[in-house]
């Protein structure tokens, strides 16, 4: 019977143990701050738990936040907890239950590793999720995200480019899109809820390829376009059930259409007549496509079939 439990506590250089890039994801700032005053506080209250490997490397099971600070504040050396793991994908299962009993991981960090154990072949995702005491469910939705995310995308994660969150979100476009659209959040400061929002529009069948197209090459633009509230939305009970997708996908492009042709107004008025002229075989095009366009919508206003002529076909002719 064991009467005694020993901690291995062992003193160690903390700049000689890496950082562990997956159990760093989701840190942010304001965190680190906190702990840091804990830290000055109070000492080291929540321990640093780190694997010896065969090679003698050290890798950090739980406190990659409070590691981090310490080399933010020129610590050496400090205690840590040592323990020895021989099967390496016993590692990630140990990550995962420590973090769990204090909720300290997000979705696509548990992905990550859940997907990194199953490399080993040693357990299939029914025998993981008993030995991680979850449901097959649990293991299957986290999986997803990881295996979803592009690999680029998720290299944005693990150097602290995009918040985890974020990445959540756009591993929900296809796989070809992710990296360019997560490109230009960066670069563009999207905020993550905005983020949400231009992945969902992005995703709904009703928008138009235009639009789509917008989203994933300037996001801030799409939002303008998105939250634009200047027209009246053509409400569901003014048109039949089975024509309502294809009649949000025809508003959604003429808004666009709407947004797009203020704006060249506007770029017409100011640019110089000589830049405007290297333009003008294109322009010849967009003339001659708006000229079918109008044929078109007129043709349509005249087989409405109507005697007396409705607003639609007034504004028209």
């Amino acid at each position: 019977m064991v009467s005694t439990v020993k901690y291995p506590i062992k003193e160690v250089d903390i700049n000689m143990i890496p950082e562990n890039k997956v159990l760093g994801i989701g840190i942010s700032e304001s965190q680190k701050t906190l702990c840091k005053r804990s830290l000055k506080q109070y000492g080291l209250v929540m321990p640093i738990i780190t694997v010896e490997k065969p090679d003698g490397n050290l890798v950090t099971l739980r406190g990659e936040k409070e590691l981090s600070v310490l080399k933010d504040m020129n610590v050496e050396k400090a205690d840590v907890f040592m323990t020895s793991i021989l099967n390496p994908d016993d590692i990630g299962k140990a990550i995962l239950l420590l973090s769990s009993l204090h909720k300290e991981l997000n979705k696509i960090s548990e992905g990550m590793i859940l997907r990194e154990i199953l490399k080993f072949k040693k357990y299939n995702q029914k025998q993981l999720a008993q030995q991680l005491m979850r449901s097959e469910a649990w293991i299957s939705k986290r999986l997803s995200i990881a295996e979803r995310l592009n690999e680029r995308v998720a290299n944005m994660v693990l150097s602290k480019e995009l918040c985890p969150s974020s990445a959540q979100d756009i591993s929900r476009l296809p796989k070809e899109k992710q990296f360019e659209f997560a490109s230009k959040v960066i670069f563009e400061g999207i905020p993550k809820s905005n983020v949400e929002k231009l992945v969902c529009a992005y995703g709904n069948k009703t928008t138009s390829d235009a639009l789509k197209e917008t989203i994933i090459n300037s996001p801030n633009e799409a939002m303008c376009y998105i939250n634009n509230a200047e027209f009246k939305k053509v409400s569901k009970s003014a048109i039949q059930d089975k024509h309502f997708e294809n009649s949000q996908k025809l508003e959604s492009s003429l808004r666009l259409m709407i947004k797009l042709i203020g704006e060249l107004e506007a770029t017409f008025a100011t640019i110089d007549s000589v830049v405007l002229g290297n333009y003008a075989s294109l322009i010849t095009v967009i003339v001659s496509k708006l000229d079918k366009f109008l044929k078109l919508v007129k043709n349509i206003a005249i087989s409405s079939g109507k005697s007396e002529k409705t607003e639609f076909q007034m504004e028209v002719e």
